[in-house]
Formats: structure tokens, C-alpha cells, sequence
């Protein structure tokens, strides 16, 4: 029997988990079929002061790709370590574009463009209690405006930053063309990346200027329906809101 895997993630404020790198995990653990637990908190962070982070006995572990290469080694996983090194290498390029720059695309839209703040702001804010959600809310948003600019992304305009968000998503249409998977015949921790975001864009109920640009590239929307169906049936959006998964 596998000792008790625990991740720990924010709630599912969008019907789904708004965490990227959060359904990435889990997306991950249901490709290889190990069982994990959540636990959710707004507040609580791990051992590098982020979520999602992992308890595994007395292991306390934090980042989406360092606790995976943790499993992987512990359960001796190939994942892609049975492809060609040209492979491989696509993998790492494909999620540091995911993870290193269309990520803070995603958080831009909702966090600082006027169109997608107030809608994800009364999700992510509606069990605070009122006499001071506006004011914790606006202090929040205030810090991540703050972040995205000193990380880069919010110096751009509104268009630009919509721009680098098409031409992301044709570049990953163009690496997947008509293939089941971005990089092999089997999914790898590379699905689980681009799923964690791309069902981000996807399945939330609000839909925003992602959503539509989203659209115009129908490999992508059925690749994450593929995914979903796969390992996220149960799942109302996107998947990420069950306390639990047994394979």
C-alpha cells in the first residue's frame, strides 16, 4: 500500500482549482494513477512559501515539478525519460513557455484587466466576510498588479500582453498540428502542464479575451477534452475540486 500522499491547494474558487500548477500535479498523479488526498486552504503555503506543496509521510515538499521528479524517482515513473533526448527537450521548452510566461498572462487577466477583475474577485472573495472583503480584496490585487509588473508582463498594453497570449497558444496549436499529445504516443508530465493552464482558460465560468482566442484553435480545445475525459470525467469545469482521487 502507497503511504498517504497530501496535496495541499487554494479551493476551488472557479468550480474548478484556479491553480495552473495545482491541476498540473493532480493531473499528473491520475496519468500514473496514484492516489493523493487535498487539502484546501486560502492561506496556507508551503515550504517555498507558494502552493500547491505535498506531505508524503513525514516529507514536506513545494513546487509542481519538483515534487513530480520527487515521484518519479520514489516510484521509478519513466514519464519522458523514455523519449529521445530531441523530445525531452521539447517537453522543457513547451512548459517553461506554459509555466514561465503564459502563466502570468493568465494571472494578468484576472487580476489586473478591468474586464476579468470583478467577476474572478466576487468568486475568489465570496466566503470573506463583508465588512472588509472590499478592502482585503483591493490590498491583494494591489500586490499582485505589483508583482506582474516587477516580473515584466504588466509593462506591456492591454493588447500587447493579448498578442503574446495569441501567439502563444498558436505555437503550441502548431507543436500539437493533428497528434493525440504534444510530444509522444502516451501523455506526460508535458500534458499535465499545458492541461493545468489551458483548461484555466477553458472551463471557468466566466469567459474572458483568452477564452475567445482560446477558440480559434480547435486542436486545442479538443485536446483538453480529450484530457478531461481521460482523467478528469467526474470534474463539473475543469477538475481540481475533489478532496480525493483513487485510481
Amino acid at each position: 500500500m502507497l503511504p498517504s500522499l497530501t496535496i495541499h491547494q487554494f479551493p476551488a474558487a472557479l468550480e474548478m482549482q484556479p491553480s495552473p500548477f495545482g491541476l498540473k500535479l493532480e493531473t499528473w498523479l491520475r496519468i500514473h494513477k496514484l492516489p493523493y488526498e487535498v487539502s484546501f486552504s486560502p492561506t496556507k503555503m508551503g515550504p517555498k512559501g507558494k502552493v500547491p506543496f505535498m506531505t508524503l509521510g513525514e516529507m514536506c515538499l513545494g513546487d509542481s515539478e519538483l515534487i513530480i521528479q520527487m515521484l518519479q524517482q520514489k516510484y521509478e515513473i519513466a514519464d519522458e525519460a523514455d523519449l529521445s533526448e530531441q523530445e525531452q527537450a521539447q517537453g522543457v521548452l513547451i512548459r517553461r513557455l506554459i509555466e514561465d510566461h503564459f502563466y502570468f498572462i493568465l494571472v494578468y487577466s484576472r487580476w489586473v484587466d478591468p474586464d476579468g477583475w470583478p467577476d474572478f474577485r466576487n468568486r475568489l472573495f465570496a466566503d470573506v466576510p463583508a465588512l472588509v472583503r472590499g478592502m482585503l480584496s483591493r490590498k491583494i490585487q494591489k500586490k499582485v498588479a505589483k508583482y506582474l509588473k516587477d516580473q515584466g508582463i504588466a509593462r506591456h498594453s492591454r493588447n500587447e500582453i493579448y498578442q503574446m497570449a495569441d501567439q502563444n497558444l498558436k505555437t503550441l496549436s502548431n507543436l500539437l498540428g493533428d497528434r493525440p499529445y504534444m510530444i509522444a504516443d502516451h501523455p506526460t508530465l508535458t500534458e499535465a502542464s499545458a492541461y493545468g493552464l489551458l483548461a484555466n482558460i477553458f472551463y471557468p465560468p466566466t469567459k474572458g479575451p483568452l477564452f475567445t482566442l482560446f477558440q480559434k484553435y480547435p486542436n486545442l480545445t479538443s485536446y483538453c477534452e480529450r484530457l478531461k475525459n481521460d482523467y478528469w470525467r467526474e470534474a463539473l469545469r475543469g477538475g481540481g475540486e475533489s478532496p480525493k482521487f483513487t485510481p
